[in-house]
């Protein structure tokens, strides 16, 4: 029997169908992750943390550049070599693995076509399958910027075929962008072989219990190629997609704004609640671990501020922009819980159509 896990469940090999008497005994979907755990209760039922970070295309993990290197340094677990030379872990614990950009581990093909990607998610599995020979069983928590929140993606293809009562995954990308100018991916790309088509779709990831996407508003050049990617996830997921302040990677630099606390406070709440374990904030984590209520007032006066704009991106269904309308009753559904949370009274929904979030998705 694996360590936490109940004796009448067998033990499924991943990328193996369980038999019909294996069917019969495991659990639902639901008792997989409760809501009481999805709202913030870890969840002890797996034996095994690991927290996956993936930086984005020119971005090193050794030197801190952004929040998710530094997230990386915050977090507490044992550190797995990214190249996946390490022997097979005792199952148990927490254990993390962190990868510089593609453009770093990859040289011009990464950069280009984000070569790498896959091969990273690869090194994941062989990990948690060593876990699972192991006789335990794993949770995932991965944050990815750029094309890593596309790795984000990748990864649940990969892990598609394992059993949910032995592996779950819990996502967060930050501003998931596959590199393809959007006309090419929806009209020249037939054969489905760009970033954007390869990636859109992880509805058939069973193992997906969360995903947490986070869209900044400020839009760059068409030729930039920095349209993000909208997916399209299991219905059994929990999604939580917002649109957030900031320009791309520049919403996680290291200095004290409000879209840099912001995006800190978002990537903190979903590595602890899905169960990752972050050290005391030391550094530059002190200067964006604001208190709650300063996080508020900053949302609040930045509501304030009138400066519409429309981002494109990449979308099973044409013509989703990320905007900001000129005014909102909340800047955003994060601002919204923020508020709610420090007790404050729901704010009305405008009755004259009037946006109800000034940061938001549309559909043009």
């Amino acid at each position: 029997k694996a360590p936490g896990r109940p004796a009448c469940i067998p033990r499924v090999r991943p990328g193996r169908a369980p038999s019909a008497a294996q069917r019969a005994v495991q659990p639902p979907a639901a008792a997989m992750c409760s809501p009481k755990d999805r709202n913030g209760a870890a969840d002890n039922t797996f034996t095994t943390t690991l927290t996956v970070f993936m930086e984005g295309t020119a971005n090193p993990m050794d030197e801190i550049t952004t929040q998710i290197a530094l997230f990386s340094k915050l977090c507490v677990g044992k550190s797995l070599p990214a190249d996946g030379s390490a022997a097979m872990q005792p199952s148990g614990g927490h254990y993390k693995l962190s990868f510089a950009g593609c453009g770093v581990s990859h040289g011009l093909r990464g950069t280009l076509f984000a070569t790498g990607l896959r091969e990273q998610c690869k090194v994941v599995r062989r990990y948690v399958e060593g876990f699972l020979d192991a006789g335990g069983t794993v949770k995932i928590n991965f944050v990815g910027l750029s094309r890593g929140g596309i790795g984000g993606l990748y990864l649940a293809q990969e892990l598609k075929d394992m059993d949910r009562t032995q592996v779950e995954l819990n996502l967060l990308l930050f501003d998931p962008v596959p590199g393809n100018f959007i006309w090419m991916a929806r009209y020249i790309d037939l054969g489905s072989v760009m970033n954007a088509n390869m990636a859109m779709d992880v509805s058939d990831c069973a193992i997906l219990a969360r995903a947490v996407v986070l869209y900044p508003y400020e839009p760059l050049p068409s030729i930039a190629v920095h349209a993000p990617l909208i997916a399209t996830f299991p219905t059994t997921c929990e999604v939580d997609t917002d649109v957030i302040l900031g320009c791309h990677q520049g919403a996680l630099w290291l200095r004290r704004n409000p879209d840099t606390c912001l995006s800190f406070a978002r990537i903190r709440d979903f590595l602890t609640k899905c169960g990752s374990e972050l050290a005391p904030s030391r550094g530059a984590a002190m200067d964006l671990d604001v208190p709650a209520e300063q996080l508020l007032a900053m949302l609040d006066k930045e509501l304030l501020q009138q400066l519409p704009s429309t981002r494109i991106a990449h979308a099973a269904q044409p013509g989703t922009n990320i905007v900001r309308h000129p005014s909102g009753v909340y800047l955003n559904r994060s601002h919204e819980k923020l508020a709610k949370d420090l007790g404050q009274a729901a704010r009305a929904r405008p009755q004259n159509g009037s946006p109800y979030y000034m940061l938001d998705l549309a559909v043009a």
